[in-house]
């Protein structure tokens, strides 16, 4: 398990939790990283509804200061359970394939693992199944826009946490994270 810090030696990058001090330079790394069709995605819908971004929960890896990658959680109401939203990661493209997004991952739930509840994301399978996220049975939950059900899947951050999660998924309401 990462720390929740992770500091190494050398030219490495250092995993903190986001601040809002790293926004604009993380909007720069999530433009290079995406593009414009960032705006699109399906998930982004329900950011733009108003999910609530989760600082203490997100993860920044910085290299020489400056934030070159995160991975964001989002407070989401699914039916009338809580849940956390994953994404975007992203990672500099000057950074890509050493490893910085799954480490992000890592130390993005090992955050959220104390709070117990449920993490839902659009993403590879072949990526995201290693950290134990699974498709979420088709229909189950659903977005507001399309999604390839083999890529929406779920991960329980406590015994029994998805066994009530079904609905649509919208920006919170009262919900609590169970």
């Amino acid at each position: 398990m990462l720390a929740e810090r992770v500091v190494t030696a050398g030219s490495k990058p250092v995993l903190v939790p986001e601040s809002p001090a790293h926004a604009p330079a993380l909007e720069r790394v999530l433009n290079r990283a995406f593009g414009p069709g960032r705006f699109a995605k399906t998930s982004e819908r329900v950011r733009e509804e108003g999910a609530r971004h989760r600082l203490d929960l997100s993860r920044a890896a910085l290299l020489g200061g400056g934030p070159i990658g995160c991975c964001r959680l989002h407070d989401v109401a699914v039916g009338d359970s809580a849940a956390l939203l994953l994404g975007p990661l992203a990672v500099d493209p000057d950074h890509q394939h050493d490893g910085l997004g799954a480490a992000l991952v890592a130390a993005t739930i090992e955050a959220a693992r104390p709070g117990g509840g449920a993490i839902i994301v659009v993403g590879a399978p072949a990526f995201f199944a290693p950290f134990g996220f699974a498709a979420i049975p088709k229909g189950r939950i659903t977005l507001p826009g399309p999604v390839d059900p083999a890529r929406f899947m779920w991960l329980a951050l406590a015994e029994g946490a998805l066994d009530q999660l079904a609905g649509a998924v919208t920006a919170p309401r009262a919900a609590t994270r169970t």
